[in-house]
């Protein structure tokens, strides 16, 4: 696959993160944002938690972009290992920027939603 390859997860995050900075949902919907059980206690917790995940998501695509790129020339020999070992990192990413934008929330809103 090559480079571009390896770095289409890294882009599709990079611009998933900018969508949410710039045209953020503006109420809890089905469509787009971070949804999860928590951001979608109230209209105050949804804000928060596309304003946070978005700040994730770009910072997690310029490290995975990085990756991939390191990646791509350690195993450009090996471009199935390479395709791999980027997706893999670009998914542990994501996790991870899942992680702290929960970690996030509940240190800003109590259990009902509610600012601390």
């Amino acid at each position: 696959m090559g480079i571009l390859g390896n770095l289409g997860p890294s882009i599709v995050f990079l611009v998933v993160g900018v969508i949410l900075k710039l045209w953020p949902p503006k109420e809890v919907n089905s469509f787009y944002g971070y949804r999860t059980s928590f951001s979608k206690k109230n209209n105050d917790v949804w804000k928060e938690a596309n304003s946070y995940s978005g700040k994730m998501m770009i910072l997690g695509a310029v490290i995975s972009i990085i990756f991939s790129i390191i990646i791509t020339f350690l195993y450009g020999n090996n471009p199935g290992r390479s395709n791999i070992t980027c997706v893999m990192g670009s998914l542990i990413i994501v996790l991870i920027s899942i992680f702290y934008t929960e970690i996030h929330l509940r240190k800003v809103f109590d259990k009902d939603g509610k600012r601390k």
